[in-house]
């Protein structure tokens, strides 16, 4: 099978956005990696293959590993990082394998450590709604929010009403129930900081 090369456009002032297929496959190279790709050539199936083996997959390899480097991400947000980069499917796909393979990439251990992280500082509900901003959302992810302790809310909830604190329960209240803590945990905090000599 070949593949019908349909644009060679430059994107900036390195490189050039190619397409094949009528866009079905899109990627960037750098000037001298396009040697003779032209629009409307042909391209066999072992020349896209090269490209792919040679050039795509070692540089989208390169940018995961340096965009992991300082923070562990969800799959979401490598995958997302790389079609930004217009890499093709089979590339991210070849590229989840390899972080897969190397434990480089685990969404269940990003969502333990970003619940270690923030519990005690959100509440559960505002955790599950940063971890689905993130691509993380399901079954999995509400069974370890689970495993959140009641002290841990009861903290955040505590810390939260401190800090925004307006004297006046009704509002108090209602600014704790949108942050999503539940009412054990609003009640504890009215309880705390109102009965407190801090306030």
């Amino acid at each position: 099978m070949t593949h019908i090369v349909t644009c060679v456009r430059e994107y900036d002032k390195k490189r050039w956005k190619v397409m094949l297929d009528e866009g079905s496959v899109t990627f960037l190279l750098y000037k001298g990696e396009l040697k003779s790709l032209k629009e409307g050539m042909e391209l066999s199936d072992e020349a896209y293959e090269k490209i792919i083996e040679d050039i795509l997959l070692p540089r989208a390899k390169k940018r995961v590993l340096y965009y992991l480097k300082n923070a562990d991400k969800t799959e979401f947000q490598i995958k997302s990082k790389l079609r930004d980069g217009f890499y093709p499917e089979e590339v991210i796909d070849k590229v989840m394998d390899f972080l897969h393979k190397y434990r480089l990439s685990d969404d269940e251990r990003f969502a333990r450590s970003f619940i270690e992280a923030k519990s005690g500082s959100y509440s559960k509900r505002e955790i599950e709604a940063k971890l689905y901003a993130k691509g993380l959302k399901g079954e999995k992810v509400k069974e370890i929010l689970s495993e959140m302790s009641g002290e841990d809310e009861y903290e955040a909830c505590e810390k939260a009403l401190r800090k925004h604190f307006v004297n006046d329960r009704a509002k108090d209240y209602a600014f704790l129930a949108r942050k999503g803590y539940s009412f054990d945990a609003i009640e504890h905090a009215i309880s705390a900081v109102y009965c407190s000599d801090d306030f």
